[in-house]
Parts: structure tokens; sequence; C-alpha cells
């Protein structure tokens, strides 16, 4: 009977409502599943720049900061002639040595790439080197040798300092090259990520 048809051609577009509301909740989901897992990449991404790459360059920078602070304390030493006043500035050596040593420790405990180990030995290798230098200027120093003291400055000191700059500046570098990779894996996820969310939404 017509009413019949009637009812039949109601459940039909019923069924189809039903089905065309739960493709679209189904839509949604995926759409919600992947903003959260891809907003969550990118936190990640975020948090490893923030509290693992930067840090090291800090850490670094930091090292190279008291570098500088060595190198002027030794050229001091040659220029002051007040005991006293020089007493300090090799105080400041060795004050700038243990800043040293706790950035390199917390480089050494957070570095884990084959290469960031290579580029940290490195460093290591070349500070052994510049702090046999500077104890032998400091003897030099405080037994009033100033002009033999001068021209080992000059020569062996000089050199070997240039060598642990150029390996923390490599370190520096590369961990730089580092956050910028991820900067650009970052970029490279929100433009994915943007260009899935709005096919899912068209369809």
């Amino acid at each position: 009977t017509i009413f019949e048809q009637i009812r039949m051609s109601a459940m039909k577009v019923g069924t189809r409502l039903g089905l065309g509301f739960a493709g679209v909740l189904l839509l949604m989901i995926l759409i919600a599943g992947l903003s959260m897992y891809r907003m969550n990449e990118l936190l990640f991404s975020i948090q490893d720049m923030g509290n693992d790459k930067f840090p090291k360059t800090v850490w670094a920078n930091n090292v190279i900061n008291n570098i500088n602070v060595i190198a002027r304390s030794m050229r001091n030493t040659l220029i002051i002639k007040d005991r006293d006043i020089i007493d300090k500035e090799l105080a400041r050596i060795q004050e700038a040595r243990k800043n040293i040593k706790e950035n390199l420790d917390k480089l050494d405990e957070r570095i884990k790439t084959t290469e960031g180990k290579t580029l940290f030995q490195a460093i290591l290798d070349a500070r052994g080197s510049y702090i046999a230098a500077q104890d032998q200027f400091i003897k030099l120093a405080k037994a009033d040798r100033q002009e033999e003291a001068a021209q080992y400055l000059l020569t062996d000191v000089r050199k070997l300092q240039t060598a642990y700059f150029d390996a923390v500046t490599r370190l520096i570098d590369y961990q730089t090259q580092l956050m910028e990779k991820s900067g650009q894996q970052a970029e490279a996820m929100v433009n994915d990520s943007r260009s899935i969310i709005n096919v899912l939404a068209l369809v």
C-alpha cells in the first residue's frame, strides 16, 4: 500500500541519515586523533630543542667564555707588576677551569649521538693539552720569569688555545645544525598535518 511504501521509504532515509552521521562522526574522530597525535609529536620536538639541543649550545658557549677568562688572566699576569693582583689572576684561572669542568660534565651526561661523542672527545683531548700548557705558564709566572712566560704564551699556549676553541666551536656548530633540522622537521610536520586535516574536513 501507499502507507507501507512511505514507511519503507522513511526507513531507508533514516538508515542513510544514520550511516551519514556515523561517517561524519568517524571523520571527526580521525581528525581529532590525528590532530592530537601530531600535536604531541610537535610538542616533543619543541621540548627536545628547548631542553636538550639548545642547553648544549649554552654549556659549550660557557666553556668558550671561560677559556677567554683564562686567556685574559694569563695575559694580565704579564702586564701587572703587583704580586697580589697577579695571584688573583692566577686564582681566576682555577675558577674558570672549575666552571669549564662543570659545563663539560653536563655535556658528557647529555650527548648521546656517535658524532656528538666524537666531537666531545676532541674537546677533552684539546683541553688536556691546554691545561698542561697553562700549568707550565703558571709555573713560569710564579717564578717571575715574565719574559719566558710571554714567549711561551705567544707560541705554545696560543696554538693549543686555538685548537681548544676550534674543538668547542665544532660541537656548537653540530648542535646548531641539529636544532635547525628539528625546526625544519617540525615545520614539515605542521604542513603535512594541515593538508591531511583539510582533506578529511572536505570529505
